[in-house]
């Protein structure tokens, strides 16, 4: 009872304090970021830079056709390299900006200022044999390199028929395709947690350090396990309800809420743990500001893994926010919920082992 009436007092308390609205308004902009700032399917256009040596104008233009929209436009445009403008002719289509310039030289130097592949494709006016020059940055990976050697070893034809016939087998079946916004959605929910929470809970207690309330509870009979909690408890409620802000316009009714509410609890129990050990080593906010900003940059590391899947080292993974946000992408996915299960017991021992921790590092500094 004494703990639901200060967890009722510590909750109208932050309802009228700053960061609580700190949270609120955080929800509202990530909401605002993901339904109109980014696009539900992000269309990514590459830039291409060719320079074509052909006998005859008719030739290069049946080559051009190949690759231009079925409209048949092309526009000139100039291109800034340092002081100088270089005319190209635009051809844009769906995928791409292919610009063809006026010399191989251009071409080149085009390619060197704006980090990106040129090639130049010459004809011979003997045999019509087409020859491919590709002009790299040296930073491409040896597949890509190796594909280039390869490419042109057959007529084009050939390959776009073997690739039409190759077989492709589905290994799991009833595959749940998300969009831009709602690939997003996981990052900005650990975000909205694990980040969010450590720092604001951190923040509510060097707030009471500085009013002298952790002291007071050295002279007063209720035990100092009851007001961390009760702040835990408040963070956890906020971080809950703004979640679920973020994620029920987005995603409707199409996840198991269950498994996503005890989710979020729990790693918002394991998010409190990490700002209750902060604010149990550093008497304010500028005192505790160096750790606080290498744990959040360490927090932050999983999100290369997830949005580079090629970079995944395995040190990465002993990092508690990489499953924080592979838990979220599961439940979005409606995957293994066993797992997600799994990981939610993980993170609530881990909040018990940290919430100890934090007592016995609160009842040390009560008589210091």
């Amino acid at each position: 009872m004494k703990l639901w009436s200060s967890f009722v007092k510590e909750l109208i308390i932050a309802s009228r304090g700053f960061y609580f609205y700190v949270e609120v308004l955080m929800a509202f902009v990530l909401l605002f970021v993901l339904l109109f700032v980014i696009p539900e399917n992000y269309v990514s256009k590459t830039d291409e830079y060719l320079y074509l040596d052909f006998p005859s104008a008719a030739i290069e233009q049946k080559y051009i056709d190949a690759f231009k929209d079925s409209d048949g436009q092309s526009d000139i445009v100039l291109l800034k390299v340092g002081t100088d403008e270089l005319p190209a002719r635009l051809y844009e289509t769906a995928e791409q900006r292919i610009y063809l310039l006026e010399s191989e030289e251009a071409m080149a130097r085009l390619a060197e200022d704006r980090h990106k592949i040129g090639a130049a494709v010459i004809m011979d006016a003997d045999d019509y044999e087409l020859h491919y020059t590709y002009y790299l940055q040296g930073n491409e990976a040896p597949r890509l390199k190796g594909l280039l050697k390869i490419l042109h070893g057959q007529d084009d034809t050939a390959l776009i028929a073997a690739a039409e016939t190759q077989t492709v087998r589905t290994l799991t079946e009833a595959q749940v395709y998300l969009n831009d916004r709602e690939n997003l959605l996981p990052v900005f929910l650990a975000f909205n947690g694990s980040l969010m929470g450590f720092f604001v809970i951190a923040a509510y207690i060097f707030l009471d350090k500085k009013e002298g309330v952790i002291k007071a509870y050295a002279i007063t009979p209720s035990p100092i396990w009851q007001y961390l909690l009760s702040k835990v408890l408040v963070l956890t409620v906020t971080m809950l309800v703004t979640s679920l802000l973020l994620i029920t316009p987005l995603m409707g009714g199409r996840i198991n809420y269950l498994v996503m509410i005890v989710f979020l609890i729990t790693t918002g129990l394991f998010a409190s743990g990490l700002g209750l050990i902060i604010a149990g080593y550093f008497d304010d906010m500028a005192k505790s500001f160096s750790a606080m900003f290498l744990l959040m940059i360490a927090l932050m590391l999983p999100t290369l893994a997830y949005f580079a899947p090629g970079w995944d080292p395995l040190w990465l993974k002993f990092v508690p926010s990489y499953y924080i946000i592979f838990g979220f992408k599961e439940i979005i996915i409606q995957g293994d919920m066993g797992f997600v299960m799994l990981l939610s017991l993980g993170y609530l021992l881990l909040s018990a082992v940290l919430f100890t921790w934090s007592i016995a590092r609160f009842k040390r500094t009560l008589t210091v």
